[in-house]
């Protein structure tokens, strides 16, 4: 059984609220781990490339699962954090809400 209080979903969320944690489980959601819709979630295997290649697949995959999957906000730009000595990139998607 799952406790769902743990989870931290608010499955009442309507409005800008339902929109950023539509886009919260898309963005952390590794693709080809939904049954039935293998391509939602954002292609985790791209991650092994180097930086500056990882960098430039990932603003790819924000934009276009965005557009797919929550057509009410588009993706402004992706900024990164990264970490040159371990290879971590840290992304912050900045969207916008479609009016």
């Amino acid at each position: 059984m799952i406790d769902y209080t743990l989870v931290n979903i608010d499955f009442g969320a309507e409005g800008n609220t339902e929109i950023y944690q539509n886009l919260k489980t898309l963005y952390t959601t590794p693709a080809g781990t939904v049954p039935f819709d293998r391509d939602f979630g954002i292609n985790i295997e791209l991650l092994d490339a180097p930086i500056p290649l990882a960098q430039g697949r990932l603003i790819v995959e924000y934009t276009e699962k965005t557009e797919k999957y929550e057509p009410r906000a588009s993706v402004k730009e992706v900024n990164f954090e990264v970490n040159p000595k371990n290879g971590k990139i840290f992304p912050k998607v900045v969207i916008e809400i479609v009016p």
